[in-house]
């Protein structure tokens, strides 16, 4: 199956408002979800993360009954900012997010071993993106609209390299392939042929008709970049379709970690998370462990250098005696 072609296998289906079910986790004064906290659905899907006035917002952890699951940031209910999606068939997106959309910078890994590396638009590809082959080998690196091959791009194979431009995924107009071994360039132009896949006995009435690309060559010259179409550039979009900030997470970072690392930044995020989280549980336990620390202090008034040279410190102050 070509996945360009193809809609995406195990697309995520709207998050349940999780405001019914088993919830355990912070409140705030009007008794809403708000902190950290797990819920557990009447669908049995599972969420675990920020939550704020009872919606999620910040980081968090949704988990799907069929195995799906994101992992990533919420804005008021919805996918906003970095996250990773794996679907159940093993599909993989992690990157930007705007209202529950793909939408922004994002990776695309399939199935097949194929993978899509660019930009998205509510939802589809869209913009300047390259989609790797891995049957072949091959790759197109090039403009995208409607999650589609529409513009200018490459077709880059190990031996040659097509310079054009793509209409609903196949090259069509004039363009050049260049060759790494011969240094020559050859001019031309695609047509695009009804036809279809049969046998020479006919035509089945039922057969359906599918478009074919032609290749016309025309001229062959040496390697010159001149002569080459000019490199396709990424679009850019109004400020009103724009992807909207990621929601700043609670506590925030000391530093920048906003990349295209998408791995590395989730982790900085859940650190932070699994922090305060500690810190949560930390009110809950009992009375009797923070006497325990109460009790320690008074015993410990030793100097900072005196605490760090002492043989007997114990760094960790829940560490029982």
């Amino acid at each position: 199956m070509s996945d360009i072609e193809e809609e995406e296998v195990g697309e995520e289906r709207d998050e349940d408002v999780d405001v019914i079910g088993e919830y355990e986790g912070q409140r705030n004064e009007k008794c809403q979800r708000h902190g950290i906290g797990r819920a557990l659905l009447p669908n049995k899907d599972y969420y675990e993360g920020r939550y704020n006035q009872g919606l999620r917002h910040g980081l968090g952890l949704y988990i799907f009954k069929n195995g799906a699951r994101y992992n990533g940031r919420y804005s008021k209910g919805k996918k906003d900012g970095i996250g990773i999606f794996i679907y159940p068939d093993g599909t993989k997106y992690e990157g930007e997010w705007k209202d529950d959309e793909r939408h922004g910078y994002g990776i695309y890994h399939y199935a097949n071993g194929d993978f899509y590396e660019g930009q998205w638009r509510k939802g589809v590809k869209e913009g300047l993106g390259c989609y790797y082959f891995k049957e072949t080998g091959a790759k197109y690196l090039g403009l995208w609209m409607e999650g589609k091959m529409n513009g200018q791009g490459q077709q880059v194979t190990k031996n040659y390299r097509y310079h054009g431009t793509w209409v609903d995924n196949l090259p069509y107009g004039k363009g050049c392939f260049s060759f790494s071994e011969t240094k020559v360039i050859q001019h031309g132009f695609y047509l695009n042929i009804m036809g279809s896949d049969i046998d020479q006995g006919g035509l089945d009435e039922e057969e359906e008709m599918t478009i074919h690309p032609v290749w016309r060559p025309r001229d062959i010259t040496l390697f010159s970049a001149s002569q080459l179409p000019t490199e396709p550039k990424p679009l850019e979009y109004p400020s009103d379709v724009s992807r909207s900030p990621s929601p700043e997470p609670t506590p925030p970072p000391s530093v920048d970690v906003y990349e295209k690392d998408f791995f590395k930044d989730i982790a900085q995020y859940d650190k932070y998370y699994q922090d305060e989280k500690l810190m949560w549980q930390t009110d809950k336990w009992d009375t009797e462990i923070l006497e325990e620390l109460k009790k320690r202090a008074e015993h410990h008034h030793m100097s900072e250098e005196e605490e760090f040279m002492h043989e007997g410190y114990v760094t960790d102050p829940l560490e029982t005696e």
